[in-house]
């Protein structure tokens, strides 16, 4: 394993409740190194993404540290761009300003913001869609601006909260396979969650399955096929790692090697 770039230390987090105090998550360890992508996955509930709070410095953990880089970055925010399931594109704005807006947050004058962004957009599949309105992009176009967003910052550290939970099958399918090949020519430090198995194993170097609430580190799966994957045809490495993961998660699956995979493994969500 290479060195770690992200390090999770001891984490511990209790969150309010009606009947007092709950631990969410109970001695998180984690080590990603840079460049790799890391899939959270676990049972819902179970606190994938206030684990992905922590690491964004949006809560402080009770206990614990994390640290990137070798920075102590516990509890402050500004190392890692953070995307959520839900696009949160400005309705207002057109794809070149919602794009350019993390820029322009960090200080840049709107002009530099934009200038900078014109090329992203063009790979992102979106160099047509320069001076469209969110509600003029199909939902698939809606979370490339988003993704694209989340990049632009520049940020060492990308943080996305199930990206394609909220799109048709066909959508999220094409999706995960842009996002397999975009991310292998850059090799970007990404932390996703999400409760899609077969999104796992074909994007991540590693995935981490959580227990139940309160949470902590149950495996780590490496994923050893190479990149870019496609998630309807995974290689060896990933249909082993995915079978392992849903066993883990009390699901039957076939243990017949040579039996062939289904377009999309069960969600997490759906097999408890």
């Amino acid at each position: 394993m290479a060195e770690a770039f992200l390090q999770l230390s001891g984490i511990h987090v209790q969150l309010p409740t009606a009947v007092g105090p709950q631990p969410v998550l109970a001695g998180v360890d984690l080590a990603v190194p840079r460049g790799s992508f890391t899939c959270v996955v676990g049972p819902s509930g179970c606190g994938k993404s206030t684990l992905l709070d922590v690491v964004a410095g949006l809560r402080r953990p009770d206990r614990g540290t994390v640290r990137l880089g070798g920075r102590d970055v516990t509890g402050t925010t500004g190392h890692a761009a953070w995307m959520a399931q839900q696009d949160l594109l400005l309705e207002w704005r057109t794809v070149l300003d919602n794009v350019a807006l993390g820029l322009e947050v960090q200080g840049l004058r709107r002009r530099e913001s934009r200038a900078r962004v014109r090329d992203l957009l063009d790979e992102f599949g979106l160099g047509g869609h320069v001076d469209a309105r969110p509600s003029e992009l199909s939902g698939g176009l809606r979370q490339r601006a988003a993704l694209a967003r989340t990049v632009a910052q520049g940020r060492d550290l990308l943080l996305l909260d199930e990206p394609f939970g909220a799109l048709d099958a066909l959508t999220r399918l094409h999706l995960q396979r842009w996002l397999a090949t975009t991310w292998a020519a850059h090799r970007w430090t990404v932390v996703m969650v999400t409760h899609d198995v077969r999104e796992a194993v074909t994007l991540a170097d590693e995935v981490v399955r959580l227990s139940a609430q309160p949470a902590r580190v149950v495996r780590r799966h490496v994923v050893d096929d190479p990149h870019p994957r496609h998630p309807a045809a995974p290689g060896a490495a990933a249909r082993d790692v995915e079978r392992a993961v849903l066993t883990g998660l009390g699901v039957v699956v076939p243990h017949d090697p040579s039996a062939a995979a289904p377009d999309r493994a069960p969600d997490v969500e759906a097999v408890r």
